[in-house]
């Protein structure tokens, strides 16, 4: 193989490889919550999974997109904070569904009546869809009026990292109250796991802002203390592995 031809193909390999890299970025951290999502459906219940994991996730994807009109960082980045927002609003649907049809059967909770006190334990989709418009027509307005204030963006990429750093936290307090860890899919928590990662390992590679760096690491540790928790609660009968 000459020298010319050699190279072809090594530049082909390479832009494969990158290739399978995005496309394993993107469509890899939907695999856990595609699980999660199959699991409540199949019990009809909602069990030991935190709401409050798709709240973080909306909310700091949102903050991730306005982040990239600034920072046009990779467009892999930016593809799956888009399927993200689309999983997590779909699992949101299906736990209310189910929700509703006991604990908010006879009381519903609206936005509309208590916004705050009641924040993010609303019993309608449109309540939440609501917030989240609410949110984000704030974040576009403040921006609009801060489009040449670069300190202003570089914390709207910290808002957005250290809100999604705090990703496992809800569920792991959520799992050390009850000392349970039923209903919970342990292919969605392995998946954080290597997903955290293998993000992290991406970031550092792609030379990625400190913010998503960083955000990965403490991601890390709390995924490790959710697997502790694991091995711990599950050792109950009644909490068996939930694939």
């Amino acid at each position: 193989m000459e020298i010319g031809q050699y190279n072809d193909v090594m530049q082909y390999a390479s832009q494969l490889a990158d290739l399978a890299l995005n496309v394993g970025f993107v469509v890899g951290p939907l695999i856990g919550y595609v699980a999660q999502y199959q699991l409540i459906k199949q019990q009809k219940s909602v069990g030991s999974f935190s709401t409050d994991v798709c709240a973080i996730l909306l909310f700091a994807n949102l903050l991730r997109i306005v982040f990239w009109y600034e920072k046009r960082f990779e467009s892999a980045l930016l593809y799956q904070s888009v399927l993200m927002i689309m999983m997590q609003v779909e699992l949101l649907r299906l736990c209310l569904t189910i929700k509703n049809n006991s604990v908010y059967k006879n009381k519903p909770v609206s936005f509309f009546d208590s916004p705050l006190n009641k924040f993010w334990r609303w019993s309608q989709l449109n309540s939440y869809i609501t917030c989240l418009i609410a949110f984000l027509t704030f974040v576009l307005i403040t921006s609009y009026f801060n489009l040449g204030n670069p300190q202003y963006w570089e914390i709207i990429g910290f808002l957005s990292c250290a809100i999604e750093a705090t990703l496992g936290l809800p569920q792991a307090i959520k799992n050390h109250t009850s000392k349970s860890v039923k209903g919970l899919s342990y292919t969605m928590i392995g998946s954080w796991f290597v997903g955290d990662a293998f993000k992290t390992f991406y970031f550092i590679v792609k030379n990625q802002p400190a913010q998503f760096v960083m955000c990965g690491v403490i991601q890390l540790s709390v995924d490790i203390w959710i697997m502790l928790q694991i091995a711990v609660f599950s050792s109950k009968k009644s909490d068996l592995a939930e694939l």
